[in-house]
């Protein structure tokens, strides 16, 4: 899954908004954390640390190669 507000709607609790919803589905299906490979942008990487996003503890190695300039990171439900 991907989050994505454009840029005419960022700023305005969107996002953070979308980032709940995936998380409180989440729980609801029993998950414990949510895995995020954040894109390399500055903004982005901000976005998930603002709602509590921290470096993962565990990598997925296929994604991180996939995706080598992301920051992998998680969010703790």
């Amino acid at each position: 899954m991907q989050i994505h507000v454009s840029y005419e709607h960022r700023s305005k609790g969107i996002g953070k908004k979308l980032f709940e919803r995936c998380a409180d589905k989440a729980r609801a299906m029993g998950a414990r954390k949510l895995y995020i490979s954040a894109h390399s942008s500055e903004e982005s990487q901000l976005f998930y640390t603002n709602v509590g996003c921290i470096d993962a503890v565990e990598i997925d190695k296929k994604l991180a190669e996939y995706e080598p300039y992301d920051r992998q990171m998680e969010y703790v439900l």
